[in-house]
């Protein structure tokens, strides 16, 4: 499975350090135990509604998805699946043709058959449930036609083609119905039904009594529930502290051979730890306390890349994992493009990356890694420091320079804007205090507002924002951009939160998802990355390595750019050093 979040925010450091200091687990050979540091609880492990990357990361070990990604190759290889599907076009329609391992079980000891992945896709379709993001990666999904001589075979048959189809078609987890609706709720409709638009379908008697069952919050922190066709189970979970997984005693792919990475999974124990608190979190991995610290602070990881090699293993892959500075576009001040661009020059983008980055990380235009240079638009200037050059954007705007700041005949009130950020986050503290100064240079406020992160979630679903440091994950896979930036995505369930866009923008988002050719997809997306820099819903500040420290008692971590960074399931123990 390969599914991004957004992520910001901290908890208590208090409960984070009562986290680390709990005793360590004694290993063995074939089993070991791994201890990763979290800076969040995951908050839900509800598999179609994840709130954030560590919920996906744990949700990866108990269901699987028909396809995954190899981190350290880059290429999408089988999981619940025998093979990639076989793509089959004719007229107006896809065919995209599976086949389930024959090995593939449930925990009850029952096969996953193709009447399971009907189901999936009936959640994923179900009104009622906080299924909005899946939906949409799945909405091109017809029907599913079964074969009647084998349980295991199905086709997707997909309304028109694009290239994405192959792919997203086996990037959602495979839910047991056997587990998840007992009562046949939803076996006597139909997927058409389900996915049916404005249908009354939700207002059934059967679909009411699914969605109650489905949407109890306390279902998805519970153990009994959440068991999945992966290799591992939830254990215990102690909210804002300790998440814990155990292995299988006897995973369906255990008697697999040859066994490939992502039908591995070594580790008997894989306990995360809730840290917020990036010096906490140092000194934890420092004594012993924490074997994985991924997506170190800057200054950290240079620190104990000095002072501790002989204990560790450092990475840092280029990652596709931008910071951005994010606009409301819909707030009245910012709505003018000019003040946006204005905005974007009062970055000192150079001094960010030296307070931040520590000599890493690169520069931008674009939520495009420089790194996919068939894709990035690499004719467009990075963005300059340049304060004399914004606050000329700023009157061509419309805007007066007064005594008490920069006035617009049509506001009311002085240009001053409020700038969010997960509290705690030592990057975007330093990322926001750079800001404010330059700002200040010309003559305008920028209040700071670190803010915990369910509040913070909740004030940018709901538009409460001028401006907003945010970090996205992205992938060399795909490259639609519609749930970050089409109309659609407006709302509080959609992940718009810049609110940009119109019917031009939207139907240049459309053509690239449709679009095959690779020499035609780059062209498009050469505009659509041209039309984010003249619109600057959001600034691109840098994307950052994927900073990971690794206690020398492992090995195999298979470091990757993609999001965790790493490979948990391929851990083991590294045989004793030589004296």
């Amino acid at each position: 499975m390969l599914r991004f979040a957004v992520v910001w925010g901290l908890i208590s450091g208090i409960l984070g350090l009562a986290a680390c200091s709990s005793p360590a687990t004694s290993d063995s050979a074939a089993a070991p135990t791994v201890r990763v540091c979290w800076p969040r609880d995951p908050e839900s492990l509800n598999p179609v509604a994840l709130p954030n990357a560590y919920a996906v990361q744990a949700n990866n070990l108990l269901y699987q998805s028909l396809l995954t990604v190899d981190g350290v190759t880059r290429r999408h290889v089988p999981w619940l699946v025998t093979a990639l599907p076989k793509v089959e076009q004719r007229d107006s329609l896809t065919y995209l043709h599976y086949r389930l391992h024959p090995r593939a079980r449930w925990d009850n000891g029952q096969p996953v058959v193709a009447r399971d992945v009907v189901f999936t896709l009936k959640v994923l379709n179900c009104p009622g449930l906080p299924n909005e993001s899946l939906r949409g990666l799945v909405s091109f999904i017809r029907e599913v036609q079964l074969d009647a001589a084998d349980p295991r075979r199905f086709t997707f048959v997909c309304r028109g083609y694009a290239p994405d189809y192959s792919f997203n078609s086996g990037d959602f987890p495979i839910l047991p119905e056997y587990l998840l609706d007992a009562p046949g709720h939803l076996s006597a409709l139909s997927l058409r039904q389900l996915a049916q638009p404005d249908s009354a379908v939700g207002k059934l008697p059967a679909v009411r009594a699914f969605q109650t069952a489905f949407n109890q919050a306390a279902r998805w922190r519970d153990a009994r529930t959440l068991r999945g066709s992966g290799a591992y189970e939830l254990a215990s979970w102690q909210v804002g502290q300790q998440v814990t997984f155990v292995r299988k005693s006897h995973w369906w792919a255990d008697d697999i051979s040859p066994k490939t990475p992502a039908w591995t999974a070594q580790p008997g124990r894989i306990e995360f730890h809730v840290v917020p608190n990036p010096a906490t979190a140092l000194l934890a991995l420092r004594r012993g306390k924490l074997d994985v610290y991924p997506h170190m602070p800057g200054a950290d990881f240079a620190r104990l890349q000095t002072t501790d090699s002989a204990s560790f293993r450092f990475y840092s892959p280029a990652s596709y994992r931008v910071a951005v500075l994010e606009m409301n576009v819909q707030q009245p001040a910012l709505r003018d493009a000019r003040t946006r661009q204005a905005l974007a020059l009062l970055v000192d983008y150079n001094r960010l990356l030296r307070a931040t980055q520590y000599g890493q990380g690169q520069r931008s235009t674009s939520l495009i890694s420089p790194h996919e240079r068939w894709a990035y638009h690499d004719s467009l200037p990075l963005r300059p420091y340049a304060p004399s050059q914004a606050a000329e954007l700023l009157r061509q705007a419309g805007w007066q320079r007064t005594a008490d700041g920069w006035r617009h005949p049509q506001q009311q009130n002085p240009l001053a804007l409020k700038l969010v950020y997960g509290a705690g986050d030592r990057t975007y503290e330093t990322i926001a205090l750079l800001f404010q100064q330059s700002a200040r240079q010309v003559g305008l406020t920028v209040t700071l507002q670190p803010t915990e992160a369910g509040r913070l979630s909740e004030l940018r679903r709901n538009g409460e924002f001028d401006l907003s440091l945010r970090t996205l994950y992205g992938n060399p896979f795909s490259y639609d951009l519609r749930p970050l930036l089409h109309t659609r995505s407006i709302g509080s369930q959609g992940a718009n939160r810049s609110r940009f866009g119109n019917a031009a923008s939207d139907q240049l988002l459309e053509t690239i998802y449709a679009t095959e050719d690779s020499v035609g997809k780059a062209r498009l997306l050469r505009r659509l990355q041209t039309l984010l820099y003249q619109e600057v819903p959001f600034t691109p500040l840098f994307f950052e390595p994927n900073r990971l420290a690794v206690s020398r008692r492992f090995e195999n971590v298979r470091p990757s750019g993609l999001e965790p960074g790493y490979d948990i399931s391929s851990f083991r123990l590294a045989p004793p050093a030589r004296q």
